[in-house]
């Protein structure tokens, strides 16, 4: 499992229509699980859905029209990539993953070994503070992609 940071390539990391075009994700098809959101669309109905929704599941083109219409910046999220194979159900019978680190939680996502945090996920990103983001997966394709457009990555 690898985790990949990127902090210096380009201004707006937060961006994630621009890093779902980069990773060639936005043609995959996925359950995208959003947890762990801190957001401020400017569209008033973006603003209402995620302050009213501990978590947002939505399809690949659900997600990218969302950020078609209005492309804000995540302060906070884990954005995890399910199959769609699986159904919501199974998805939600797990913790919900989260980005920002609290005392009470067992795992560290920023300094603990790499790992998915939800089991069926296979690669998370996470928006951290409006400044930077990372990737964890064990996906060979993602990973090199990850590298080819973020060359001033870090890895661990």
């Amino acid at each position: 499992m690898k985790r990949l940071y990127s902090k210096y390539d380009f201004k707006g990391y937060t961006l994630i229509k621009q890093v779902l075009y980069d990773l060639e994700l936005s043609n995959q098809q996925y359950l995208w699980l959003i947890s762990d959101m801190e957001a401020y669309p400017r569209k008033k109905e973006f603003c209402e859905l995620l302050d009213q929704n501990e978590y947002l599941l939505l399809e690949t083109r659900q997600l990218l029209q969302m950020l078609e219409t209005d492309d804000f910046q995540w302060v906070w999220a884990v954005f995890s990539a399910i199959p769609v194979s699986y159904d919501r159900e199974e998805i939600l019978q797990f913790d919900l993953p989260y980005v920002m680190d609290v005392e009470d939680r067992v795992y560290n996502p920023h300094t603990d070994q790499p790992k998915l945090q939800h089991p069926y996920a296979v690669l998370e990103l996470y928006a951290v503070d409006s400044s930077y983001m990372f990737m964890v997966t064990d996906n060979a394709d993602f990973i090199t992609k990850f590298k080819q457009k973020y060359p001033m990555y870090i890895e661990e």
